[in-house]
């Protein structure tokens, strides 16, 4: 508890003292406020756009995106990996498909999902899995390869059957890989539905940004930047302690 108190304390110090030198630089005057405005500013679009409701309905569906994303993503990544971790056959056989795939930007693939699924939520939901599942699928594959020998020794020594290893000596070993996929998963989800509402102009703050800086509403903009950068700050740090209680045991 005390290591959280005082990671929070110097985080809120060092976002304080970002929006401080924010502050003197426009201030100062050394940046035109037409393309960067003051805090105040932002302030106000954030609390005008909230009270309105209009910023709540976008962040809402961002987050729900991310989510629904990152929790498919992450479901298909585990399993794929646990599957090709385990069984040499499975990487086999699916490692030369996966290897295709793997460097493809997932921004090439829009417009084939878009020609498929139009401009749907299906779409967005489709390019945020095909570009997020490869840090948890690749994490989980490492972490379920790198079981010690002496556990796989252990285990045939006490005729431990396939599901009964996988459950209580694999899964738990390879926790620690796939936590640290699935965070790495998550930020690569938020990026990739701000990408995809920019593109489509769904609802979201990926489309809110790109009208504000069509309109030249730079407050806008940058409220709808520091949102995405709090949704991407708090679901790290909900990880994180997700993290330590999951692994508490190893302590």
């Amino acid at each position: 508890m005390r290591d959280l108190i005082k990671g929070f304390a110097i985080n809120t110090l060092s976002i304080g003292a970002l929006i401080v030198i924010w502050y003197g630089i426009t201030a100062a005057r050394l940046v035109p406020r037409v393309f960067l405005p003051s805090p105040a500013a932002v302030w106000h679009s954030l609390s005008t756009g909230f009270v309105s409701g209009t910023l709540l309905e976008q962040t809402g569906h961002t987050v729900i995106a991310m989510l629904a994303g990152w929790f498919l993503c992450s479901l298909l990544g585990v399993v794929l990996g646990s599957i090709i971790g385990v069984w040499p056959l499975a990487r086999l056989s699916l490692g030369p498909v996966l290897e295709i795939f793997r460097p493809m930007p997932p921004a090439a693939v829009i417009p084939v999902a878009i020609a498929i699924f139009g401009l749907s939520r299906e779409m967005s939901l489709i390019v945020v899995v095909f570009g997020a599942i490869w840090p948890a699928l690749l994490a989980t594959v490492h972490g379920f390869s790198a079981i010690e020998p002496r556990l796989k020794e252990v285990g045939a020594a006490l005729e431990v059957s396939p599901q009964a290893f996988v459950w209580k000596i694999a899964l738990p070993n390879a926790t620690p890989d796939i936590i640290a996929g699935m965070r790495l998963s998550m930020v690569i989800s938020l990026v990739l539905v701000v990408i995809t509402n920019m593109i489509t102009g769904q609802v979201g703050l990926g489309s809110l940004v790109v009208l504000a800086s069509r309109t030249f509403d730079m407050a806008g903009l940058y409220a709808g930047l520091c949102l995405l950068a709090v949704i991407g700050m708090v679901s790290n740090s909900v990880l994180q302690f997700a993290e330590r209680w999951l692994l508490s045991y190893r302590q």
